[in-house]
């Protein structure tokens, strides 16, 4: 008669330990990158309110020359300003990959030369519509006219992806992030690390028409932490029920 082989009973066995552990880990590190989510969707609420207060604070603060304001980005942020300089329209900077209503389009930005030429800062001229891409893409119409502007400064949008390399030097400059130091570069000029505002702008072309209320990234945490959950319940369910297929209970239980 021949001998049962023992390793016949340890190597399923075995199988199925491996698999759960296997099956765990993969529930752990999904259920750990939905949660990252959801609590950076939580991060991004708490900056658009941030945002959306000091806006609200700088539109009804007395203006300041910004001859006299602190000049570090802590002392400028959210602060109503006044500027002598001019225009430079021939070097624009488009942030690309904006939709608004669904529609294709990229933010423009305006160098703005202050006292004379010795330093910049980037204007926010709105959003403009680009749909069809083999056509040149859209800039603000201006002119280089010394002349006086008014607005706020504040953080410019959230940094997109890199893609790539950006090597072209051709202007207008299609980005897909708004780097400081990269412009600056380009510019040869020192350029503010903020955005400025500009109060003459139209609401509907403002930087918080375009932007997600807090309360819709609280909705996509919910959202995230919701999947999370879902992941961790279904592999426990799973796991109960090969648990019981694996160790069924005798009639007489």
């Amino acid at each position: 008669m021949q001998e049962p082989n023992p390793w016949s009973e340890l190597h399923p066995s075995k199988t199925f330990s491996a698999s759960l552990i296997g099956f765990g880990m993969l529930t752990l590190v999904t259920a750990s990158g939905l949660a990252a989510l959801g609590f950076w969707q939580l991060e991004r609420a708490q900056a658009k309110v941030a945002l959306i207060a000091g806006i609200e604070r700088a539109v009804a603060a007395p203006l300041m020359p910004l001859a006299q304001a602190e000049l570090t980005t802590e002392g400028l942020r959210f602060r109503a300003v006044r500027m002598s300089g001019h225009f430079d329209p021939a070097r624009q900077v488009l942030l690309d990959n904006q939709l608004r209503e669904g529609r294709p389009g990229v933010r423009v930005y305006v160098p703005f030369l202050i006292d004379g030429g010795s330093r910049a800062v980037l204007v926010d001229r709105g959003w403009s519509a680009w749909p069809k891409r083999n056509a040149a893409p859209p800039q603000a119409l201006i002119g280089p006219e010394l002349t006086q502007i008014e607005g706020m400064l504040v953080d410019p949008p959230g940094a997109g992806m890199r893609l790539g390399s950006a090597s072209a030097v051709d202007w207008p400059l299609l980005l897909t992030r708004i780097d400081a130091r990269e412009i600056e570069h380009r510019l040869g000029l020192p350029l503010l690390d903020l955005v400025l505002e500009d109060r003459q702008a139209l609401s509907a072309q403002s930087i918080r028409a375009g932007m997600l209320p807090p309360e819709r990234h609280r909705g996509y945490a919910v959202q995230w932490f919701a999947l999370s959950l879902a992941v961790v319940v279904i592999f426990l369910t799973l796991t109960r029920r090969a648990l019981r297929r694996k160790n069924p209970k005798s009639p007489n239980e």
